[in-house]
């Protein structure tokens, strides 16, 4: 990512499309941009490889736009974000091509927004959120989650279950993955909790 940021702006400053001065700056502005396409060209790559390119596409928008305002699991690399997110894609598509639009669904992806409503939105520890930002993001999801539901109604009676399917694991991910936050989150609090009883105990 960073070699492909370093060489699109030293392509641009050949140009003369951007001064040498402001490299940092549109270096910066070019990382940005790739980081939030790449979710969406990893998952159209790894469709197309699967033959289902639409799908792939349709499982990640979900993840890609609830994720910006909900929260969720980080990686602690880059490496181990681009592997990890890899194989749930793979997993993702394959499922989109086996689950079946049903009662079973209906209720996972009910579940799944119940859960995004209440917990969004998780905070990362390196953008900590204003008591305004949380509510924002939080009425944001919600909204999210409202259009979500209209447009899978939608397809639900125009017979189009299969990206309905699709949809709907990519809620699922989300959900998945906040879900993941929260039990970390919660892990550590219980080590520290443990860890001052301990201490406190030895005081005494």
């Amino acid at each position: 990512m960073e070699r492909c940021t370093g060489k699109i702006t030293d392509w641009l400053i050949k140009c003369g499309a951007i001064p040498e001065t402001d490299r940092e700056l549109y270096e910066y502005a070019i990382y940005s941009i790739l980081l939030s396409l790449s979710p969406m060209l990893l998952a159209l790559a790894i469709g197309a490889l699967f033959g289902s390119a639409v799908q792939g596409v349709l499982t990640i928008t979900p993840f890609v736009i609830l994720r910006k305002f909900s929260g969720g699991y980080h990686a602690k690399s880059a490496r181990v974000c681009f592997i990890s997110s890899s194989l749930l894609l793979v997993l993702c598509i394959f499922l989109s091509s086996v689950i079946k639009c049903d009662i079973k669904l209906l209720v996972a992806t009910i579940l799944s927004a119940i859960s995004l409503a209440y917990f969004s939105p998780l905070e990362n520890e390196n953008r900590l959120l204003s008591r305004e930002e949380q509510k924002r993001y939080k009425k944001v999801v919600i909204k999210l989650l409202i259009c979500f539901g209209l447009v899978e109604l939608c397809l639900l009676c125009l017979g189009m279950t299969e990206w309905l399917v699709c949809i709907s694991i990519g809620m699922m991910l989300t959900a998945f993955l906040q879900g993941l936050c929260i039990v970390k989150n919660l892990k550590t609090k219980l080590c520290c909790c443990l860890l001052y009883t301990s201490d406190a105990a030895d005081e005494l």
